[in-house]
C-alpha cells in the first residue's frame, strides 16, 4: 500500500533529482545512477515526517530516482531540435518525456521475472541500495556527508556562475596561445565532471581520454597543418572537427552499439518473448491492443505519422530490454547509443524530418533510461521484500509529475546557458544534430561505424564489453570535458588503493547534486526575471 508521506517525499525529490541531472547531462554528457542518493534523501525526509519503514523508503526512493534517467533521456536528445534551428515548446518537451517514460516503465515490468528472479542479475546500485536500507544508514552519517558536499558544491556554483569569480572553462583559446590553431586542451571548471569521472572509474574514462588524445592531439593537428590528404579543404581546427573527427567518433559509437545489439541483444530477445507468450497468450494480445491505441494517441499529440509511432514503440521495447540487461550486468545504461543506432537504421530506408527524427530518438532514449532505472529499483525492492506493485505505482506517478516539470527545466537551462555552448556542451545532442544536418551517413561516419564494429567484436572476444563506445565519445566530445573526467577516474583508482571508494562515491554524489541543483536554480530565476 502506498502512503501519502512516501509518495509526497518521492515526487518532491524526483523533481530535484531531475533538475540537477539535467544540468549534469548537458554539462558532462552523463547522468549517474541516482538511486542510492535518492534513497538516502528519502530516508532522511521520511524520518522527519515520522515514517521510515522499509516499504516507505523503497517506494519513496523508487519515485525519487525517476527524475535522473528521465532527465537524461530528454537532455541527450531534445536539444538537438534547437541545435537544428527549430523550436520546441515546454508542453512538447513534457509530453515527449511522459511518452518515453511511461513506455519504459510498462515495457520493463514484464522483465522483472526474467532478469531479477530467473537470471538473478546483480544490478550493483540496486543491491547497494538494499544494503543501505537494511543498515538503516548507520545513524544518518551517509546522508549528512552527502548534504555537506551538496552545500559546498552549490556554493562553488554560486561563486562561478552568479558572482563570476571563476571562469567556466580554461583552454588554449582562453589563454591566447598560438598552438590553439591546431591543438585543443583545457578543462571545464566544474565539480560535475570530476565527480562523474570518479563514479565511472579509471578504465572507462581512460579509454574516453585516449579517444580525445587521438582526435585533438593527433588527427586534428594533422589535418590542419597539412599532414593529411584532405588538408587543403580543411583550413582550420573547426572544419577538421566538424568535417572529420566528430562524425568519425559518432560513427564509432553507432557501429559499436549496433554490433553489441546484434551479437548480445538479439540472441536474448527471442527466448524471452517465447516464454512470455507461452505463459500468458491472452495477456500478450491485450498488450498489443493497448499499444495500438497508444500509437494512435501519440501520433496525434506529437504530430507523427502512424508508422513512425509504431516503429518507435517497437524500438522502445527493444532498447528497454537491452538497457535493462546491460544495467544488470555492467551497471551502465548507454541509452542514447541504442536510440541513435536505431535512428540511423531507419534513415537508411526513409527520410525523416529533423524534428520527427529527434522525437523518435527521444522516445527510444527515455524508454531505455527508465528501464535501467526501474530495474535497479526493483532489484533493491526484491532484496528487502518490498511490493513490486507499490514500486510500479510509485514509478508511474513520478513519471507523470516529473515530466511536467522537465519541460520548464530544459527551457530555463537553454535560456540561461545556451545548450551547445561551452557552458553546456550537450555532447549527445550535438552528435544527434550533426547526424541530422549531414542527412544521415557521411563518409567519415561510415568509416567510424566500420571501426566501431571491428573494435566491438574484438572487445567482446576479449571480454572487454562496450569500451569502444567510450573511445568514440572521446573522439567527438570536447576535450575540456574529457580531461577533468579522466582526472576523476584517476582519483577513483587512487581511492580504491586506499579503501576510500564508498566515501568518494558519497562525496561525488553530493558534488553533482549541489552544483547541478544551484545551476538549475539560477537558470529558473533568470528565466523568470526575463534575463
Amino acid at each position: 500500500m502506498l502512503s501519502f508521506r512516501a509518495i509526497f517525499v518521492g515526487l518532491l525529490l524526483s523533481i530535484v533529482v531531475a533538475g540537477y541531472s539535467a544540468y549534469a547531462g548537458l554539462k558532462v554528457g552523463g547522468v549517474y545512477w541516482p538511486i542510492i542518493t535518492a534513497t538516502l534523501m528519502s530516508m532522511g525526509l521520511l524520518k522527519l515526517f515520522g515514517g521510515g519503514s522499509r516499504q516507505e523508503i523503497i517506494v519513496a526512493g523508487t519515485a525519487a530516482s525517476t527524475g535522473g534517467l528521465l532527465a537524461a533521456g530528454i537532455t541527450f536528445t531534445v536539444p538537438a531540435i534547437w541545435l537544428s534551428g527549430l523550436e520546441v515548446s515546454v508542453l512538447e518537451v513534457s509530453f515527449i518525456a511522459l511518452v518515453g517514460g511511461l513506455l519504459g516503465v510498462l515495457f520493463t515490468l514484464p522483465l522483472r521475472q526474467e532478469m531479477i528472479e530467473r537470471l538473478a542479475l546483480p544490478y550493483p546500485d540496486g543491491t547497494a541500495t538494499a544494503r543501505v536500507i537494511e543498515a538503516g544508514d548507520q545513524g544518518g552519517g551517509s546522508l549528512r556527508r552527502i548534504l555537506f558536499y551538496f552545500g559546498l558544491a552549490g556554493l562553488f556554483a554560486l561563486v562561478r556562475d552568479q558572482l563570476r569569480w571563476l571562469p567556466s572553462v580554461v583552454n588554449l583559446e582562453s589563454l591566447h596561445l598560438r598552438a590553439a590553431r591546431g591543438f585543443s586542451f583545457g578543462a571545464s571548471i566544474t565539480l560535475v565532471s570530476l565527480a562523474g569521472g570518479f563514479l565511472i572509474g579509471p578504465v572507462f574514462t581512460g579509454v574516453w581520454f585516449l579517444g580525445a588524445v587521438l582526435s585533438y592531439w593527433l588527427a586534428v593537428p594533422a589535418l590542419v597543418y597539412g599532414l593529411g590528404s584532405t588538408a587543403d579543404s580543411l583550413p582550420d581546427k573547426a572544419a577538421a572537427i566538424a568535417g572529420v573527427t566528430r562524425p568519425f567518433g559518432i560513427g564509432v559509437i553507432v557501429g559499436a552499439s549496433l554490433a553489441y545489439f546484434l551479437f548480445k541483444g538479439l540472441p536474448a530477445l527471442k527466448p524471452m518473448a517465447t516464454r512470455a507468450l507461452a505463459a500468458s497468450p491472452r495477456r500478450g494480445l491485450s498488450w498489443l491492443g493497448a499499444l495500438a491505441l497508444s500509437a494512435l494517441a501519440i501520433s496525434a499529440l506529437l504530430r507523427l505519422e502512424l508508422w513512425v509511432t509504431l516503429l518507435a514503440l517497437l524500438g522502445a521495447f527493444m532498447v528497454a530490454y537491452i538497457a535493462a540487461r546491460i544495467a544488470g550486468e555492467l551497471n551502465i545504461d548507454p541509452m542514447e547509443i541504442f536510440a541513435i543506432a536505431l535512428l540511423l537504421i531507419v534513415m537508411l530506408f526513409v527520410r525523416l524530418e529533423p524534428r520527427t527524427a529527434v522525437v523518435f530518438t527521444a522516445i527510444l532514449c527515455i524508454s531505455a533510461g527508465m528501464a535501467g532505472d526501474f530495474m535497479q529499483d526493483l532489484k533493491a525492492g526484491s532484496l528487502v521484500g518490498a511490493s513490486p506493485k507499490a514500486q510500479f505505482q510509485a514509478q508511474l506517478l513520478s513519471v507523470v509529475v516529473t515530466s511536467a516539470a522537465l519541460g520548464f527545466i530544459l527551457q530555463a537551462l537553454h535560456h540561461t546557458y545556451e545548450i551547445g555552448s561551452v557552458d553546456l556542451p550537450a555532447p549527445q545532442a550535438v552528435a544527434l544534430a550533426g547526424i541530422l544536418s549531414a542527412g544521415g551517413i557521411t563518409e567519415p561516419l561510415a568509416w567510424g561505424g566500420a571501426a566501431g564494429v571491428v573494435l566491438t567484436l574484438l572487445s567482446l572476444w576479449r571480454g572487454l564489453g562496450i569500451l569502444p563506445i567510450a573511445l568514440g565519445i572521446g573522439l567527438y566530445a570536447p576535450i575540456e570535458l574529457s580531461a577533468p573526467l579522466f582526472a576523476g577516474g584517476l582519483l577513483r583508482g587512487w581511492a580504491r588503493r586506499r579503501g576510500g571508494v564508498e566515501t568518494g562515491r558519497l562525496i561525488a554524489a553530493g558534488a553533482i547534486g549541489g552544483e547541478g541543483f544551484v545551476g538549475v536554480l539560477l537558470a529558473v530565476i533568470n528565466l523568470l526575471r526575463g534575463h
